[in-house]
């Protein structure tokens, strides 16, 4: 339910250079940097639970065509991904991306932005709350405040009792949070039929530790903000690392 990778081979697109982070004993996953001389800001961006880089790259280069170095990853059994898509796995590999991406030529020098989409706006709660001193605002669209919630809305009433009782919550984003003390932009559509809307709404009011926050509520599918409202969403990116 989780994860549902695409495992089809990734090839590097023409405005970015492939990395691969090793982890565990011998596994490794694909990212891409997409590089910028003077850029706005950094971005570290945290896809979601299926497609892979070959995909999410077209959201990449649309930041960097708006003047935004990106770093994005995909998780492990993603696209050229080794391992499996395990909680664990994907933790433990993200951190490691994290470090990697503080020491990208000019990174150090610029405004560093988190974003997280769907579920990867639960992992970047997590993301900020283990790195508070790496990235200086965040951003989650269409996120889920915890893996037990989600799961409890996917399943019909009479089964609720299942996930309620058998799904860990992994990373209980409700709580992490509300520890994020920095620029914080939830995106959440009141018509996203995967993570309901109420679940950016929670997210949003229990990051009680940062006066500077906006919850955008917009309309569309799951995940729709960047495709519906291309000039509106890089003018708050742009706010966002400018605060």
């Amino acid at each position: 339910m989780f994860y549902q990778p695409n495992v089809d081979t990734v090839s590097t697109p023409p405005d970015a250079v492939s990395h691969y982070i090793t982890y565990g004993e011998a596994d490794s996953i694909h990212t891409l940097f997409y590089a910028k001389k003077d850029p706005i800001a950094s971005l570290f961006i945290l896809h979601g639970n299926a497609g892979n880089l070959t995909s999410w790259s077209e959201v990449a280069d649309l930041y960097n065509q708006a003047n935004y170095q990106v770093f994005i990853i995909d998780y492990p059994g993603f696209g050229n991904s080794s391992g499996k898509p395990k909680h664990k796995a994907v933790y433990e590999s993200t951190q490691l991306a994290v470090e990697h991406f503080k020491n990208l030529p000019g990174v150090n020098d610029s405004r560093k932005l988190l974003m997280g989409f769907s579920l990867g706006g639960n992992l970047a709660v997590k993301v900020g709350y283990d790195n508070p001193n790496v990235f200086d605002a965040m951003l989650i669209e269409g996120a889920f405040e915890s893996h037990k919630t989600i799961a409890i809305d996917h399943v019909t009433r009479p089964l609720k009792f299942a996930p309620a009782l058998l799904v860990k919550d992994a990373v209980k984003g409700k709580k992490l949070i509300a520890s994020w003390n920095k620029p914080l932009l939830v995106i959440h559509s009141t018509q996203d039929a995967v993570c309901d809307y109420k679940m950016g709404k929670t997210l949003f009011n229990n990051a009680i530790g940062t006066a500077q926050k906006e919850l955008w509520t917009i309309k569309g599918p799951h995940l729709a903000g960047l495709g519906l409202n291309f000039d509106k969403y890089l003018e708050k990116v742009k706010k966002l690392v400018s605060d």
